[in-house]
């Protein structure tokens, strides 16, 4: 098995970060992470220039502690922001920009997906968005959620999703939530096989509003999913929401995956 190398979503540490944005990105390479993955990154209802400068203060933050942000949940750059959502993603120094869930597409909701019409269009968009970023050398890739697996007939929205889209766009699976959907979540990472580049790793009573919990602690089956992936290089640490101590939490499933050689920090 060769092991992927870790990251962690700073969505984690939002409120931490929200209050001292350097102190929270210190505490993050004191746990021993070289790679993070930011959100919101070219923000839709940011100016131009804020969008350029909020990514040029993380990035100058994230410089100063060794760390870097190959991955990025970002606006999708489309339309007449697509080109300062590109200079946002640049300034970042990310490579790997990832459309978080549907409400960072532009005239899309959480659930546009919840009709057969709806996934088409949001494909296409994807679609587009996916090109603009293939012309600063860039691969678009989309995460999904729970809701993806809602049925039209004997078709998942996801399947149609992926069935339309840009063969360009690569997947990063959060396999909590798919899990979540009741998919057999190996086997969903195994079909889509060379898309997946990233995977999403929590775990917990995989309900949509219950506290997370370390690596090991819930109903995931961790291992299975990165076993599932051996193409995927990024293995991205993640808690929507914990009743303990986020940090500590994070670097318990952190250890845990190092000393299982499943992952590891490079």
């Amino acid at each position: 098995m060769t092991p992927g190398t870790l990251s962690v979503q700073l969505y984690t540490f939002r409120d931490a970060y929200a209050a001292d944005p350097a102190g929270t990105i210190a505490r993050i390479a004191e746990l021993g992470f070289r790679y993070i993955e930011p959100f919101g990154i070219g923000n839709h209802g940011l100016s131009n220039a804020e969008k350029v400068g909020k990514a040029q203060q993380l990035r100058a933050l994230l410089d100063a502690h060794g760390l870097k942000a190959p991955t990025a949940h970002t606006a999708a750059p489309m339309g007449e922001n697509a080109e300062a959502v590109l200079d946002a993603i640049g300034a970042l120094g990310a490579t790997l920009p990832v459309i978080s869930w549907p409400g960072e597409v532009p005239g899309f909701e959480r659930d546009v997906m919840d009709t057969k019409d709806g996934t088409e269009r949001f494909a296409d968009a994807l679609s587009e968005a996916s090109r603009h970023a293939q012309s600063r050398g860039l691969s678009l890739g989309y995460h999904n959620h729970w809701w993806e697996w809602s049925r039209f007939g004997d078709q998942s929205a996801y399947d149609l999703l992926l069935s339309r889209l840009d063969p360009a766009v690569f997947l990063e699976i959060d396999t909590y939530w798919a899990h979540t959907a009741g998919q057999d979540m190996p086997a969903l990472i195994r079909r889509l096989g060379e898309r997946v580049r990233a995977l999403h790793l929590k775990d917990g009573p995989a309900t949509p509003d219950a506290d997370q919990t370390p690596l090991g602690t819930g109903t995931v089956d961790y291992a299975a999913a990165i076993a599932a992936a051996p193409q995927a290089r990024w293995h991205i640490l993640e808690m929507d929401r914990t009743a303990g101590d986020v940090f500590a939490e994070v670097g318990q499933s952190a250890q845990k995956l190092i000393q299982e050689g499943r992952s590891t920090w490079e």
